[in-house]
């Protein structure tokens, strides 16, 4: 079998459903993508590999040479009733791309879906040909987020520290401050969830991994300014400042006050996610010694007035 589009042979390349025996390829797979692309580091569990590929999907294929897993898509609905959705994951090893695997794999994800339902293509770690790929079929980027990560491992880089900052460690009694100074902080985001807060709470403090440790309030003045969220494995959760106390050196030293319990607890390095359309605050990570190791994104067909939709 021959791709017209890239023009090279699929001979030697079989295709067939994923099922639970091939996880430890899909492993495999996800780790060699996320070596080559980088991207989120949790994306090559194999818990959450079964989630997305094998558990309650409603379709999948594998693309296999000899006894080697060099690609794979699934599908799977979420939702109910009119706020239905089909998510689309899929993944090519890096050694076989512009073959015209992922754009099979695409396809028929697509086709399998079809057009009765919305469709969202979800990746953990996006590359320039996935992105071309995407946009080829009509989809277009509603999210994405730039993965961070700062090595501990020599230390925590010396940055600018607000010394009038006195910092809190989250408890039940002061959850509803951090609250707070949540909503003050990202009330004026794009996309702002307008959670209560019980719910922000239950968000930031529920899972099992929540550090409250490196869950850190910040006050200046006796005024509440800031907050950050940790969690097991040197992950910064969330960092918000209200918008009259930013520029002042509340988020840098809130954040170097984790990385220090960080490096304390063992952690080699600190990872992060921020929205590529929070400009702000990436600066602010990237002067404490963040930088930038992957991106993770949602697409959707593009919308166009009806009735031209794209598949």
């Amino acid at each position: 079998m021959t791709d017209a589009a890239a023009g090279r042979s699929w001979l030697g390349l079989s295709w067939r459903r994923l099922a639970a025996c091939d996880l430890p390829g899909l492993t495999g797979l996800y780790a060699r993508a996320l070596a080559h692309d980088g991207g989120q580091p949790f994306a090559a569990d194999e818990r959450l590999l079964r989630r997305w590929f094998i558990d309650d999907v409603a379709g999948s294929l594998a693309v296999v040479d000899a006894d080697r897993l060099v690609g794979a898509c699934a599908w799977r609905y979420v939702g109910s009733g009119g706020e239905r959705c089909a998510v689309i994951v899929g993944q090519v090893d890096p050694d076989e791309r512009c073959r015209g695997v992922g754009g099979r794999l695409l396809d028929v994800a697509l086709d399998s879906v079809g057009a009765a339902v919305a469709v969202r293509v979800e990746t953990e770690s996006l590359g320039s040909g996935a992105a071309a790929l995407y946009r080829s079929r009509g989809l277009s980027c509603v999210f994405a987020e730039d993965i961070m990560t700062c090595p501990l491992a020599g230390g925590v880089a010396t940055a600018e520290i607000e010394p009038d900052v006195v910092c809190t460690e989250w408890s039940a009694s002061v959850a509803g401050r951090f609250f707070a100074v949540y909503e003050a902080a990202f009330r004026d985001r794009p996309g702002f969830p307008g959670w209560s807060a019980a719910e922000w709470v239950g968000w930031i403090s529920d899972e099992e991994d929540f550090r409250a440790d490196w869950t850190l309030l910040a006050s200046v003045g006796g005024a509440d300014v800031g907050f950050i969220a940790g969690a097991g494995g040197g992950w910064i959760v969330q960092v918000g400042v209200v918008p009259a106390a930013r520029r002042q050196a509340v988020a840098s030293t809130l954040i170097n006050e984790v990385l220090r319990r960080m490096l304390a607890d063992g952690q080699t390095r600190a990872m992060l996610n921020v929205n590529v359309n929070n400009p702000g605050a990436i600066a602010a990570y990237q002067r404490v010694g963040f930088r930038r190791t992957g991106r993770r994104a949602r697409y959707e067909p593009t919308r166009l007035p009806a009735p031209w939709q794209p598949r």
